[in-house]
């Protein structure tokens, strides 16, 4: 997959140097009166007029905080919360490599992710919870970055059902002229060897007078970091471990109906650990928390490219395409759990205990080499439309987007009727079962599960071990066209302004699996089945702005989403006020519903992931299969958003506050796998167990969860002031919960506030997450130093607290000129994350953090060096 990635990030440097050849013909970029900003379809003069609580982080800022990629931007943003980020082998099944958003906890598949104000196709993976998204991942070059704005309000009424709790809008460079190429190393320097790499190049030139060209390209080369390589990861035990555990029918009791588990005799000897469980049963326990892959390793290419150029008549063309692939491979467990309980005879040479019992483990365990397993996400986007004037008060828009994305999924794990043939004496590529009358003899060989280092188990693997193939698919096509006036009509001194426009877009998702996987013939992953859908969506939406006093503003917008059969339809408004106080005081406000219909996975996909579970018969606690089935009959699920802002700007003081509170109904989620089993143990359409008693799949459902409502503050702060020695520019950044109230679909409500919310249908919501930083500059040199903070929270299941995380972050930064001792224009960028070397706060569950809220990475130093030509 990646034999040619080199060559092309080579190939594109030298595709773009004819363009340097391209004549500059403007004389200086054109001065434009109103702009496009994010949250409206009215052109504004300046950000500042926009009556929606927008974030917006420039190409420099991105760089102070030390972003290497998307990934960390998201990671410091304060009302960001419960994004899936870290690579967990435990709750990522195959989403590892992406990255997504998660605006204010109300879920990935609540934030609008755009370029350039227009939609990107969703990941053809989903969260385990089901949830589809946005890959960041994918999007653009780091280097091609203009800027980020973040709408942190909802916005169906402008863009659609998916910006329920706001959007992110990723915009790129349109003023580059000449070239730019970064390089990066970061190295973490804890424990462990895991560093990365990566190479940016941009490069910018006028087309004429009117016209611009940008190309960016961007290779990361990451490599993994593994719990065992850190000092502060606690044992995560499996009941399925090797050593095992035996099932004796002989020994069944009331309590144990199908037999008593005993612990392998020599378990502790051969490096297990026995431990007692409940109604007399005995388990060697498998430590796997030191192969939990933390850090994936990651050969990641971007490219990126868009044109613009304006002919007669104010009509202007543009052109953007961009590509992305992600190669990733991660280390698991030597082997994982056999769930079906394979039968092991009596007549096996090395059965001790002289009837047929059944083996609780895994052929591989203690002092074998890790497995690796094998992902790759590529994406592709083509977008090109028209921007036009007619006069100097009305324009339109007319826009196509095609995007694409393709995931391989390569897991390893064991094919469960090889591993019982094996346990019966025919294992072995070689032997034939069905002619054979004797087993162990000639080319069929027996697996041996009581001596876990025997030579004949590891001539075995390849026979055990399988691939277990996925190739997964989403697409994306979109049509918009856009009618506006920016002087409707006279209302005093101004003029009010209206927006019209259609959209139609059509989503598709279609996922392939090997013959292996769709029988359900492994043993622990189980297996996933063929399924396609696709839905087609069309969309009225209109926007007015009614200037009705000097400074006081009312907007009204509303949409109206057509979902056909899957889905429905649905109509939304949004009321908002803007007043200019004063010239330093603004007033905000903004009410608006929201309307998100199930995503094609949720009503027609199948998806099965392992997840840790809590056996209530016997206390054991293992992975099992979990298995969620798409459902038509699933309804929208609904929402209203309040806002409330002031900005104060006096001097070089600039201050915001927001208070926000969304209200939703009929949530789109996932039953919890440990709910189902804790309420229906015995009920075999909810709980498929073995023979053996042990649990092999959870069945759980899509389903419309009753309500959340969650509320909250956010402020942000910033002043400047110059001294003699430079300019310092101290800054502040927090969010603050005020509620997060979660209510089940049989109407039990939880205080998800302060929790990690691991068993309901919320995310972690820490009370306070924030940051302050100050900025210090002068003569082309800058220095940067973060707090960061993320206050205290506690396990909802084990009622233990887990600590605040706290972290400092320290950048300086020199620009070069030609002047410079080193003769060229650029910059040179030093910085340390994580100085202090905080490890993540510990969570007592398997893995010992919390992945979506702590950081494993600990201390990481970086360089980075940038040069302009």
């Amino acid at each position: 997959m990646f034999q040619t990635r080199s060559a092309r990030f080579v190939g594109l440097i030298l595709i773009s140097a004819p363009f340097y050849w391209l004549p500059a013909m403007c004389q200086g970029a054109q001065e434009v009166e109103k702009i496009s900003v994010t949250g409206t379809r009215i052109k504004r003069s300046i950000q500042a007029d926009s009556p929606s609580p927008i974030s917006s982080i420039d190409a420099k800022a991105l760089s102070y905080i030390g972003a290497n990629d998307v990934r960390d931007l998201i990671e410091t943003l304060s009302f960001n919360a419960g994004a899936q980020n870290n690579s967990d082998n435990l709750t990522q099944n195959f989403t590892v490599g992406t990255s997504n958003v998660n605006l204010r906890g109300l879920g990935v598949s609540s934030t609008l992710v755009l370029l350039n104000g227009r939609r990107q196709v969703t990941s053809a993976v989903v969260t385990d919870q089901g949830a589809s998204f946005v890959d960041t991942a994918s999007l653009i070059p780091t280097l091609a970055i203009k800027r980020v704005e973040i709408l942190k309000d909802g916005a169906s009424a402008i863009y659609g059902s998916d910006a329920v709790a706001g959007v992110v809008n990723f915009i790129s460079r349109d003023d580059l002229i000449g070239s730019e190429l970064q390089y990066e190393y970061r190295k973490r320097l804890s424990e462990g060897s895991q560093d990365e790499t990566k190479i940016d190049f941009a490069y910018g030139v006028e087309i004429g007078n009117t016209g611009h060209l940008l190309v960016a390209a961007s290779y990361l080369e990451r490599t993994s970091l593994v719990l065992g390589e850190v000092d502060w990861v606690q044992p995560a035990f499996s009941s399925f471990g090797n050593p095992g555990s035996f099932v004796l029918p002989s020994l069944a009791n009331g309590l144990n109906p199908t037999g008593l588990t005993v612990a392998d005799p020599n378990c502790e000897q051969n490096g297990g650990v026995e431990s007692e469980g409940s109604n007399g049963n005995t388990f060697c326990l498998f430590d796997f928390a030191p192969q939990i892959t933390a850090v994936p390793n990651e050969d990641r290419l971007q490219l990126y490219m868009h044109a613009k150029w304006e002919l007669n008549d104010g009509v202007e063309p543009w052109f953007e395409a961009g590509f992305a692939d992600n190669d990733i491979s991660r280390e698991v467990s030597p082997s994982f759990p056999v769930l079906n309980a394979p039968s092991v005879l009596s007549s096996h040479p090395k059965n001790p205990y002289n009837e047929d019992i059944f083996f609780r483990g895994r052929p591989f365990g203690v002092g074998k080499p890790t497995e690796r397993n094998f992902y790759e996400h590529r994406t592709s986007r083509v977008a090109f439309g028209v921007d036009g004037s007619i006069g100097s008060n009305k324009y339109w828009q007319v826009s196509y987007v095609s995007a694409q994305n393709d995931a391989f999924l390569n897991p390893r794990d064991v094919i469960a009727d090889n591993f019982q043939s094996a346990l019966l004496g025919f294992g072995g590529v070689n032997c034939d079962s069905r002619g054979a009358s004797i087993a162990g003899t000639g080319s069929c060989l027996y697996f041996n599960p009581f001596s876990p280092q025997d030579s004949v188990n590891e001539q075995l693997r390849s026979y055990i071990i399988g691939d277990y193939i996925g190739n997964v698919k989403s697409t994306l096509r979109v049509f918009e066209g856009v009618f506006a006036f920016d002087e409707l009509f006279a209302i005093g001194d101004d003029y009010s302004a209206l927006a019209i426009g259609i959209q139609y877009r059509k989503e598709s998702m279609t996922s392939v699996y090997d013959s292996l996987t769709q029988q359900d013939r492994f043993a622990f992953l189980i297996g996933n089945q063929n399924v396609s859908g696709e839905r087609n969506v069309k969309a009225l939406f209109s926007e007015l702005r009614l200037p009705l006093l000097a400074q006081f503003e009312l907007g009204v917008a509303i949409r109206y989403e057509d979902y056909g059969d899957l889905g429905g339809d649905t109509t939304d408004p949004k009321l908002s006020v803007l007043w200019h106080v004063s010239p330093d005081l603004s007033l905000r406000g903004s009410y608006s519903t929201s309307f998100r219909a199930p995503s094609v996975h949720q009503l027609k996909g199948i998806q099965t992931n392992f997840a840790n579970i809590t056996d209530p018969r016997d206390g054991s606690t293992t992975f099992g299969g979990n298995r969620t089935v798409g459902d038509t009959s699933l309804v929208p699920e609904t929402s209203e958003a309040f806002n409330f802002g002031i900005s104060y700007a006096f001097d070089t003081l600039d201050i915001d506050v927001d208070y926000w509170r969304f209200s939703f109904e009929e949530v789109l989620t996932r039953e919890s796998h440990q709910a189902v089993v804790n309420a229906f143990p015995d009920d075999p359409n909810r709980v498929v167990r073995t023979s053996a008693g042990t649990i092999s799949i959870v069945n759980t459902r899509f389903i419309n969860a009753e309500a959340i409502d969650t509320s909250g503050v956010d402020l942000t702060a910033m002043y400047h002031f110059d001294m003699h020695f430079g300019r310092v520019t101290p800054q502040l950044s927090a969010s603050y919960l005020l509620e997060y109230d979660l209510m089940d679909e049989s109407g039990t409500v939880t205080d998800g506030l302060g929790k990690l919310n691991r068993n309901t249908v919320g995310n972690p919501a820490p009370r306070l997450k924030g940051s302050m930083g100050i900025n210090w500059t002068m003569n082309g040199h800058n220095a940067n130093v973060f707090f960061r903070h993320v206050a205290s929270y506690e396990n909802d299941v084990s009622l233990e607290k887990i600590n605040s995380f706290n972290t400092i972050d320290l950048q300086y930064e020199m620009e070069l000129n030609e002047s410079s001792i080193l003769a060229v224009s650029g910059a040179i960028t030093a910085g340390v994350v994580n100085i202090t070397d905080k490890a993540p706060p510990f969570v007592n569950i398997a893995g010992s953090y919390d992945p979506r809220t702590g950081d494993p990475r600990g201390r990481r130093a970086y360089l980075k060096f940038k040069v302009r030509f």
